[in-house]
């Protein structure tokens, strides 16, 4: 247990020199540095699908049929890895929107 503490203690002051008023601070930056991370690499999934189709997800989805330079098997994948993407993010900038608070 004493090397338990030990550790937390060291940490605390690492965190401390860091400029951080707490560990939750601190925690609560490098969660939000991760999060934007992570949108960042699902909106350049979105951005490519959107430069694939030359539209957005909605204008897909309704233009689904009449896009013939894509097979419906592709178009299906994308479609899948596109909505995904576009659910995940959203979920995120939720997540990152509570730890701004």
């Amino acid at each position: 247990m004493v090397e338990v503490a030990n550790t937390q203690e060291t940490l605390t002051q690492l965190i401390h020199s860091l400029g951080y008023s707490s560990v939750i601070d601190f925690a609560r930056e490098q969660a939000k540095g991760i999060l934007q991370q992570k949108i960042a690499y699902y909106r350049s999934r979105i951005d490519f699908f959107e430069q694939k189709y030359g539209m957005t997800f909605d204008a897909f989805c309704q233009s689904f049929e009449q896009i013939k330079q894509h097979s419906v098997f592709e178009k299906e994948d994308d479609s899948i890895v596109w909505e995904s993407s576009l659910d995940v993010v959203n979920a995120y900038q939720k997540d990152l929107l509570t730890l701004n608070q």
